[in-house]
């Protein structure tokens, strides 16, 4: 079946001129339509499912009109051959005018006669600025672009239209499976137009027998290794990148030692991405024929460290997510002069010399992500990527896809392209997995299996990529008693549980409350003095909310504006609270003992937070008396409002633990949450249980 191409340009016979060639290729693989930039902006689709493009500025109009599926290609232009004798043409002791459509192209045509050998002349490019251009040349060379000419020119060389670079050609063969491109007698005529720096090259060194100072100059500003042979394969002039990946003096050597898993063959064969050892070590080898005269006559070879395309590969993968993934806090970060803590930091620096798994459990807000930053930093990955993730922020039918990645079209919604997973973000990093306590039994089970083979699967795609990656979780659950529920995998338990690490709450370490409230009064510039009775009620307080919590009361201390903090000050949540706020100054658990079924789960047993859990209820009373829903975010705002401190996780918990009992109604999207009368009567129930 015949493929389709479409050939977008700003006019419509740069279009059919782009086509004309194309079809010496592809005349026998596809059908081929040109179209003027206009032309596309009157339709609703481009039809075709190739889309060959003049310039990037075209790409980003048509983008919009291409099928989802569309490959594109987007061409550059080459020297014909046939067009190199009209450069002896051009005078080498006097600046002559390269004139084209604009700076860019001129600069283009300027940069392919210089690598082809001919670095003689003085060009100065021309694209119709005639106040600034020097009236004394009068010689001009043009690539067939006479009407930008200027008009009191003596001398014009006119060297063709530039057919399309031969390197375009292959790419666009290979995106559509097309792998006899040259087999025709139309398509090997074509190829024999082309110039390209190979053959300039090949001509100074065959004609001249000698490294010409301007062409090795060249190459060793070429950032990767790079060896020219004869056929014979013997090496002809190499840079100082390729000796110093091989580490060695190369020119004169032949090739096949040099590089004895990869033999060069006299068929002058293209070899792309051939990963050969020298001495130990990795190379990336690339080998390109030199053809001069329809003639193989040598090779250029590319050598990339393995180690060093590694490297650009991992700042690459971070901005392909267009985010930096890097840690910021290290062990010098962490505040506190308690036993406890000194010993948790202690502990850690130890774990951050290994590369086992880490699995950090602690309370919600006791530094868990500081301590598996701090952790990758004192690590030997340090230098790579520090990717972290919130298993319960993320529902769980994206959580999949964010760890693992998918490929274009694996499901409704996929963007174009698809999207690195951040596993692969991680690569020779760290994975920092948060909340692993929430992650659903079926991703475990995938997690399990990418951490024993270490290759990952992207949704919808079937080839499986190398991650090396270690493994930092967190939780503030038990995930034995998870495991005994089967709510948690046993193996993978044990697998990510190789060096555990328990954070004290911040109440097991009260020495610890001055330093870390003086770091963030710091942080924000404002020093506040503490009354005799406020210290002592942030001392008695409970800090279930530990460091995080403290933080929010210092910042809401320093949104009063205050600089002497009374007890009269202090949140609700650790002072008493005005009329309708509920406090757990105390709690009459004795009198109500003996009610069973869901209340007393609630009161006494599967929760720990009466206050939060009554103080959700009251919001979504208060919210059905003035006839609305409440949505989560809404929640932590009115909560936040009258001075209680919760996280939108810990409310979410909440809200879904109370769902499932049938004390509020929980709908997804923007629909909120309302009480339910056994709501009500819950809360009645916990107002008298903690009431003054």
């Amino acid at each position: 079946m015949m493929k389709t191409i479409a050939v977008v340009a700003v006019h419509k016979d740069f279009a059919e001129f782009i086509k004309a060639d194309l079809e010496k290729y592809f005349s026998s693989y596809a059908k081929i339509r040109a179209y003027a930039e206009e032309e596309i902006d009157s339709m609703e689709e481009i039809p075709e499912e190739f889309v060959v493009m003049s310039a990037l500025t075209v790409f980003r109009k048509v983008q919009p009109k291409m099928k989802e599926h569309a490959l594109t290609q987007v061409i550059s232009f080459a020297v014909s051959r046939d067009n190199l004798a009209k450069l002896s043409q051009v005078p080498t002791d006097q600046k002559v005018l390269m004139v084209n459509v604009d700076y860019k192209m001129c600069m283009q045509v300027i940069a392919q006669i210089y690598e082809l050998g001919y670095r003689d002349f003085d060009f100065v490019p021309y694209y119709g600025e005639e106040e600034s251009r020097d009236k004394s040349i009068k010689t001009a060379v043009t690539p067939d672009e006479m009407a930008m000419m200027p008009k009191d020119m003596e001398r014009i060389i006119d060297i063709g239209g530039r057919p399309i670079d031969i390197n375009c050609i292959v790419e666009l063969a290979n995106k559509m499976g097309i792998e006899d491109i040259f087999d025709s007698p139309q398509a090997k005529a074509a190829r024999k137009r082309f110039a390209t720096a190979s053959f300039g090259i090949d001509r100074v060194l065959s004609d001249t027998k000698d490294k010409n100072e301007q062409i090795k100059t060249l190459v060793e500003l070429i950032q990767d290794g790079i060896i020219l042979t004869d056929s014979a394969g013997t090496v002809l002039l190499s840079n100082k990148k390729a000796r110093s990946i091989l580490k060695t003096e190369i020119d004169g050597f032949n090739a096949d030692e040099l590089l004895p898993d990869l033999p060069i063959t006299v068929e002058a064969e293209t070899t792309s991405n051939k990963v050969v050892v020298v001495d130990g070590k990795d190379i990336v080898v690339d080998v390109s024929p030199i053809i001069s005269d329809d003639r193989y006559t040598g090779n250029i070879i590319t050598l990339k460290s393995f180690e060093e395309t590694e490297e650009k590969q991992h700042g690459i993968r971070a901005q392909i997510a267009r985010a930096g993934h890097g840690a910021r806090y290290t062990f010098g970060d962490i505040v506190g002069l308690s036993s406890q803590i000194q010993e948790c930091v202690k502990v850690a620096v130890r774990m951050a010399k290994s590369d086992s798994s880490v699995l950090i459990m602690g309370e919600s807000g006791t530094g868990k992500e500081v301590f598996a930053q701090s952790i990758h930093n004192g690590s030997d990955r340090s230098k790579r990527n520090f990717v972290a993730l919130n298993c319960a922020a993320i529902p769980e039918h994206l959580l999949e896809s964010e760890l693992f990645g998918y490929e274009e079209g694996a499901f409704t919604g996929a963007r174009k392209g698809g999207k690195i997973g951040y596993f692969e973000l991680a690569h020779q990093g760290t994975i920092f997995l948060d909340e692993i306590g929430e992650m659903p039994l079926t991703l475990q089970s995938k997690l399990l299996r990418v951490l024993e083979e270490k290759t990952v699967t992207r949704i919808g795609a079937s080839k499986l990529i190398d991650v090396d990656v270690r493994i930092i979780a967190a939780t503030n659950k038990n995930l034995l008693e998870l495991v005994e529920a089967k709510e948690f995998r046993e193996d993978l338990y044990y697998r990510i549980n190789v060096l555990p690490l328990y954070i004290p709450p911040l109440r097991e370490r009260i020495d610890d409350l001055r330093p870390l409230m003086n770091t963030f009064m710091d942080s924000m510039g404002k020093k506040m003095i503490f009354s005799d009775e406020a210290a002592k009620r942030l001392l008695a307080h409970r800090w279930k909310g530990n460091v995080r919590e403290l933080k929010n009361v210092i910042e809401y201390l320093d949104s009063l504006g205050k600089r002497l903090i009374e007890k009269e000050d202090l949140p609700a949540s650790i002072f008493a609270a005005p009329v309708q706020r509920i406090s757990a100054v105390s709690t009459k658990r004795a009198a109500k003992e003996d009610r069973g079924g869901d209340f007393r789960d609630v009161v006494f047993g599967w929760w720990n937070d009466r206050e939060l859990i009554a103080n959700i209820l009251l919001a979504l009373l208060e919210a059905a008396e003035s006839g609305r829903k409440i949505g989560r975010r809404q929640l932590e705002t009115v909560l936040q409002q009258k001075g209680f401190l919760y996280t939108e996780a810990e409310i979410r918990t909440c809200l879904s633990k109370l769902s499932g009992l049938g004390f509020v109604r929980s709908q997804h999207g923007r629909g909120g949450s309302t009480i339910l009368p056994k709501g009500k009567e819950l809360l009645t129930e916990l107002m008298e249980l903690m009431g003054e």
